[in-house]
């Protein structure tokens, strides 16, 4: 059908074609579409949605870590003092903090069997040099014995004293000598052993290997040690300190010298600068890592820590944000494991088990786990169930 014939040279001054009626309600109706789908679009963003979540989306991007790691505060250059050998401890004098000198006591030790022992060698020393007294007088007696007898000897052309008297004499001479040789022989071994036995009691008593301060007592009076167990630990004067703490796997490689700042118990909450020291790795696999702190008189020489440091830049990782894994168990039935819940394609909760890594205090890492970038996840409840319980869940729950 076309339009009256009175239009067509208006169309033709135009140089439009007449329009069919066909193709105008046509566009009407695709106005019409468009104006509903508006509408709809409008109602669902002033009415919300219909499930009982609050969502935001998970979302790729870069993430600035910030890291908070409890370790544990010790003297730099600490080292620890072993008992000397067996012994009952009867005394620790030195208090935490005390200072020592090098080769001073650190604990005092029952030395009662060694006393008697000591009593009984100087008894014994002093027997023996009373002998070798004795054996002294009768060389010299024997001596002047034998030399008159030669004299009497060579002055009486060998007739007197008889030959009997002369050999006898020079006999008790040479005995009495041989008698003092033993007496001698008897004092030595006598010496030996009162210094044995001294050695013994100064070897009883352990003794700082160094000047320094006592860090740590790990015994106490009354204890009954054996050769080779730790007493106290002692750090040289004016030391700095070392924290050390466990590290995660997620937290990936830090950089030397990377500057952190620790706070330690019973300091009134104050920080203080510290820089990383050295990464350990154990046995195990497990890494830790050590920071250094300068000296301070007012840090503890023993205490708990927390360090917070800034990581690396990560570029283009998968995030959640902190509120999800916070609302995680009250979405999902999963108790023990690190997850956060998702909203299904049925409008209910699905539970995803996740590896988190570092966060920024508003989102967080994922390093593993069936989650992909535009799923929402469920951070709070917009209309909570009347009787919910922690970790119920209202909506059907589904592993991915």
């Amino acid at each position: 059908m076309v339009e009256p014939e009175r239009s067509a040279a208006v169309d033709t001054l135009l140089g439009a074609k007449p329009r069919s009626r066909a193709r105008r309600w046509i566009s009407v109706g695709l106005l019409l579409l468009a104006l509903i789908a508006a509408g709809a679009l409008l109602l669902r963003f002033v009415e919300g949605n219909n499930t009982p979540y609050y969502m935001v989306p998970v979302t790729r991007g870069n993430l600035v870590p910030h890291v908070v790691l409890d370790g544990t505060l010790r003297p730099f250059g600490e080292i620890t003092v072993d008992a000397p050998g067996d012994a009952l401890v009867s005394a620790v004098p030195n208090a935490v903090g005390s200072r020592l000198a090098k080769d001073e006591a650190v604990a005092v030790v029952d030395t009662a069997q060694v006393a008697r022992a000591i009593a009984l060698d100087r008894s014994r020393l002093a027997a023996a040099r009373q002998q070798v007294a004795r054996a002294r007088v009768a060389v010299r007696a024997g001596s002047e014995r034998l030399a008159r007898f030669e004299k009497v000897w060579r002055e009486s052309s060998h007739r007197v004293p008889s030959l009997n008297e002369m050999q006898g004499a020079r006999a008790d001479a040479s005995r009495a000598v041989l008698e003092l040789r033993r007496d001698r022989i008897l004092v030595d071994v006598a010496r030996q052993a009162l210094d044995a036995d001294m050695d013994r009691l100064n070897g009883m008593l352990p003794r700082a290997p160094m000047a320094g301060v006592v860090s740590e007592e790990l015994i106490t009076p009354g204890t009954w040690v054996r050769a080779g167990q730790p007493i106290l630990r002692m750090a040289p004067t004016g030391a700095g300190s070392l924290v050390t703490v466990p590290l995660d796997r997620g937290l990936g490689a830090l950089a030397a010298d990377t500057p952190a700042r620790v706070s330690v118990a019973g300091t009134n909450g104050s920080e203080h600068g510290a820089m990383l020291l050295r990464i350990d790795t154990d046995a195990a696999g497990r890494r830790s890592a050590v920071f250094a702190l300068p000296p301070d008189p007012t840090l503890p020489l023993h205490a708990r820590a927390r360090v917070a440091l800034t990581l690396p830049e990560r570029h283009h990782v998968l995030l959640v944000p902190n509120a999800a894994l916070a609302f995680a168990p009250q979405c999902s039935a999963q108790l023990g494991r690190s997850s956060i819940c998702v909203l299904g394609r049925d409008g209910g909760a699905r539970s995803v088990d996740i590896a988190t890594g570092p966060s920024d205090g508003r989102h967080t890492q994922v390093l593993a786990g069936a989650l992909r970038p535009g799923e929402l996840a469920l951070i709070g409840w917009r209309d909570a169930p009347a009787a919910s319980t922690p970790n119920s869940n209202p909506a059907p729950n589904s592993r991915p």
